[in-house]
């Protein structure tokens, strides 16, 4: 009672300024607080997001390296390299390991990352060896002694990923370089005759881990599961070698954890057995929080000690200009981020709140612009990521049919197919090009066509009814050729054809309301029943690309959905026996085409 009759005889100012003490005073220690915990957990959450997406980056380059690397190894299975291996007399093997010079050489002209290639080497259990740094030598020991050999010698059928450069010579790079290996068969008896091996540049993946320090003080590495590091950014190592086999033997895909005075985040790789780790120190991640923590005091400090001195000026000089603070805000709330924030000649603390009230707007209006532009930057990466994944794997087949073609005396039909192979791979491997003109990629699918009617004379024929209008239209590449290639592998291949009977393939395309290209490919092969179909569509809605059936045809439904969004359809259509329809509706594309 005593206090409350004191406080109601208080004179109106120091009322006020008593108020305004307890009343600002309390939730701005309040709202500092809360402002150092949220910095805080948002520091923690940008590394572990930076994290995450190198992870991902990493995981899509590496897996890229890996993947071509691992395409060579394909030439395992050539006579060649077999020839080398087997052989038995010195002159023979001489003979042999040049035609291995020239099978690398051939590489390095039409791989198209041959620049990450450092080295290709054929390692016979014989001894006998091929390079194409150091040229035909001998192993100084017996083959099996190489731990690097022993692991393939005992999962032969399986492609290896070495962090580390495995080879027996030390004139190999070892430090900057990992290893892909296969293991070699003879052709007649399928015995295990050698190792082939490709050594990959690491500095592509080093550069990475370089841009991706959360800090300068920070490291990012990639590690085994046995905690070797693999790949490792410049600087000092801010974990122990102890920490680091810890994390690296973790089964967790991914963590957040405070270690040896770090903030550590991880994430594994799912092409590899390795984690991608970064660490920065504590102290250097929330600095910035810190340094906010104790302007925000200060600023309270400050505004405590105008609050007493100066209590008979607050009740006149502050209501105004919050008030029209309140007022710019309520506006900015409301969408209208370009509005005038004015300069205010008055107390300091509402001077800054103004000043601070017109950064803040700047750095919003920056942060979307910056999101809206990086959100593009997305989209157009993952376009061209998907685009990129299109590979045309028939090139073998049809070299083998010119050759067959050439040996039994038939030129006009080598040069016929090889000018068309040269044709459907001129855009098939141009790149910087996203959109064509549709007449280029109809004589594109042509070509394609054409090939594989060639190997395929007996059992497909193929039509064109394209209409002239939609020849000037724009259209992203390499669409039709996928489809095609489905209706032909998993369609009229698999059909049994009476005598003289074949299988047809048509294309066709028209313009629908003068906004819309629609395109049609369908086929007379065997087709799907019901649920079959079903179940592609399903694969096909959830767009997931993976190799097998729909492979192709899921590549092209999410390369048009991320170009087009929802005035993008596609229709599927199958009947068991019959054949089968694939129909795509996309809008008319403003804008010249950048063409081939």
């Amino acid at each position: 009672m005593y206090i409350s009759f004191h406080f109601k005889h208080i004179p109106l100012k120091q009322m006020i300024a008593l108020l305004f003490l307890v009343c600002s005073f309390l939730p701005m220690l309040i709202m500092n607080f809360y402002a150092y915990t949220v910095a805080a957990d948002q520091a923690k959450e940008r590394v572990e997001t930076q994290v995450r997406q190198t992870a991902q980056y990493l995981n899509s380059e590496i897996n890229t390296g890996i993947n071509e690397a691992s395409r060579l190894m394909n030439y395992t299975s050539s006579y060649i390299i077999s020839d080398f291996l087997n052989s038995k007399a010195e002159s023979d093997r001489y003979d042999a390991a040049k035609a291995v010079g020239e099978v690398f050489s051939s590489i390095r002209q039409t791989q198209a990352s041959s620049s990450n290639i450092l080295d290709m080497s054929v390692i016979g259990i014989n001894g006998h060896c091929y390079s194409e740094r150091n040229g035909y030598f001998t192993l100084d020991r017996p083959f099996d002694e190489f731990a690097q050999f022993r692991s393939v010698l005992e999962e032969p059928r399986k492609i290896h990923v070495q962090g580390t450069a495995a080879a027996p010579q030390e004139r190999v790079p070892k430090n900057d370089a990992l290893t892909i290996s296969a293991a070699a068969f003879k052709i007649s008896t399928n015995e295990i005759c050698g190792v082939m091996c490709v050594t990959i540049s690491k500095h592509f993946i080093v550069s990475i881990l370089e841009n991706s320090r959360p800090c300068a003080s920070g490291q990012a590495l990639v590690a085994d599961r046995a905690g070797t590091e693999l790949f490792a950014s410049s600087g000092p190592s801010v974990l122990s070698r102890d920490a680091i086999c810890q994390i690296a033997a973790s089964r967790e895909e991914s963590g957040v954890l405070q270690q040896d005075g770090a903030l550590v985040v991880y994430a594994s790789l799912p092409s590899t057995d390795w984690k991608v780790i970064s660490a920065a120190p504590t102290d250097d991640i929330f600095a910035v929080v810190q340094r906010i923590q104790r302007n925000a005091f200060f600023m309270v400090l400050i505004s405590f000690l105008l609050i007493l001195l100066v209590n008979l000026l607050l009740s006149k000089y502050i209501a105004r200009p919050v008030l029209q603070l309140k007022s710019l805000m309520q506006t900015a709330a409301a969408g209208n981020l370009d509005i005038k924030v004015p300069q205010i000649d008055g107390q300091v603390e509402i001077m800054e709140l103004f000043k601070s009230f017109d950064v803040m707007l700047s750095e919003i209006k920056a942060l979307l612009a910056r999101a809206v532009e990086g959100q593009n930057n997305l989209t157009k990466s993952e376009l061209k990521a998907l685009q990129s994944q299109i590979n045309p794997h028939f090139l073998y087949n049809t070299l083998d049919s010119a050759l067959w073609a050439a040996e039994n005396d038939k030129k006009d039909e080598v040069v016929d197919l090889i000018s068309s192979l040269s044709d459907f791979y001129r855009l098939t491997l141009r790149s910087g090009m996203d959109v064509i003109s549709f007449d280029t990629e109809v004589n594109h699918v042509a070509c394609y066509l054409h090939i594989m009617q060639m190997r395929y004379q007996d059992i497909l024929e193929y039509r064109l009814n394209v209409s002239p209008d939609t020849l000037n239209a724009q259209f992203p590449k390499i669409i039709l050729q996928p489809i095609v290639e489905n209706s032909i592998y998993h369609g009229v291949k698999n059909k049994r054809y009476r005598r003289g009977e074949k299988g047809l393939i048509e294309v066709s395309a028209c313009r629908v309301a003068q906004r819309f290209l629609v395109i049609t490919v369908s086929d007379t092969g065997i087709g799907m029943d019901g649920p079959t179909l079903s179940a592609l569509w399903k694969k096909v809605q959830e767009g997931v690309p993976r190799s097998g059936h729909s492979y192709g045809l899921i590549n092209v439904h999410m390369r048009l959905r991320l170009m087009f969004g929802s005035d993008y359809t596609l229709s599927l259509e199958s009947q068991p026996n019959q054949g089968t329809r694939v129909t795509i509706r996309v809008p008319l594309l403003k804008g010249a085409p950048n063409e081939v």
